[in-house]
C-alpha cells in the first residue's frame, strides 16, 4: 500500500531525489553516531541486538545501528528510501535487513530487543491506525524489550509560521503551507516543491499528540513508560512547551 487514508500517495510525498535533496543540509545537520549512542543507551542495546526500524526511510539510523554489531531491520512505505539504504550499506559493506512493508501490517512475534520509530515517522494513518501501529510494535518486542518514538509535540503550534520556505539560494524551494485541523488533531500540510523552474504541489496531514495522549495510547496496549526527552541526550530536561521533539520510551512488561 503506497497511499494513506487522506488519499495521497507516499511515494509522491517522499520522492528520495527530490525530498533528499531539498532536505540535506537539514539531515547534514544531524549527529547521527551521538543520536545512535543515546538510542543504545536507552534501549539497552547489547552488541548483537536485534533492532526494529519502523519507518526506516533512507536508513540514516539503521545503517550506523547495524554498523555497531546490530541485527538491524528497517521497514518503509517508499521503496525509493529502501533503495538509498541499500546502496549506503552496500557502500559500507554492512548487513542490513530491508522490507518494503506498511507499519499496520507488520508482524513479528517477540523477537526484537528494541524498537525505534524516529524522526515523525509516526501519525500518518489515523488514529485507529495509529494505534495498530503500536500494537504491531508491542508484539514485536521481547518480554522486557524497549521502544523509542521520536515526535514532534503538539506544543510545537505555537511557533509554527503558517508558511515556511526551504529556500536552496539557486532558485529551488520546498514550501509548506501549514493548517491545524483541531476536530481531529491533525497537522494539515500543503507542500510545494519548486525545481529547475518547476513546481509540484503534494498535501498531507500527521497527528500531532500531547504527550498525555500518547502516554494513554502507549498503556492501552500495554506498555508502561520509562522515559521522557526533549532530545537525544540523557542529560537534557524533559520536554517543555518550548521543545520541537518529544522522545517517549516505553517499555514492554516482562
Amino acid at each position: 500500500m503506497t497511499a494513506s487514508e487522506e488519499g495521497y500517495s507516499f511515494d509522491d510525498l517522499f520522492d528520495p531525489a527530490e525530498y533528499l535533496y531539498f532536505l540535506e543540509s537539514t539531515l547534514a545537520a544531524e549527529d547521527t553516531p551521538k543520536q545512535c549512542d543515546f538510542i543504545e543507551a536507552v534501549l539497552r542495546l547489547d552488541k548483537g541486538a536485534k533492532v526494529l526500524d519502523l519507518g526506516c526511510g533512507h536508513g540514516r539510523h539503521a545503517i550506523e545501528l547495524a554498523a555497531r554489531g546490530h541485527d538491524v531491520l528497517g521497514v518503509d512505505l517508499v521503496e525509493g528510501f529502501l533503495d538509498v539504504a541499500m546502496e549506503a550499506a552496500k557502500k559500507r559493506d554492512i548487513k542490513l535487513g530491508l522490507v518494503h512493508g506498511d507499519a499496520r501490517g507488520f508482524q513479528s512475534d517477540a523477537v526484537f530487543d528494541g524498537v525505534v520509530c524516529l524522526f515523525d515517522a509516526f501519525g500518518y494513518f489515523g488514529d485507529d491506525g495509529d494505534e495498530q501501529v503500536l500494537l504491531n510494535m508491542f508484539a514485536a518486542l521481547v518480554p522486557g524489550g524497549r521502544l523509542l518514538l521520536d515526535l514532534r509535540p503538539r506544543e510545537i503550534l505555537g511557533r509554527m509560521p503558517a508558511v515556511s520556505v526551504l529556500d536552496k539560494g539557486n532558485g529551488d524551494m520546498m514550501i509548506d503551507r501549514h493548517q491545524f485541523d483541531v476536530e481531529t488533531g491533525r497537522l494539515v500540510d500543503r507542500r510545494t516543491y519548486v525545481r529547475d523552474g518547476r513546481a509540484r504541489t503534494v498535501a498531507f496531514s500527521v497527528r500531532l499528540y500531547t504527550f498525555t495522549e500518547m502516554r494513554r495510547l502507549l498503556q492501552l496496549v500495554g506498555f508502561e513508560i520509562a522515559g521522557f526527552y526533549a532530545g537525544y541526550d540523557l542529560a537534557a530536561s524533559p520536554p517543555n512547551v518550548a521543545s520541537t521533539r518529544m522522545l517517549i520510551l516505553a517499555r514492554k512488561p516482562l
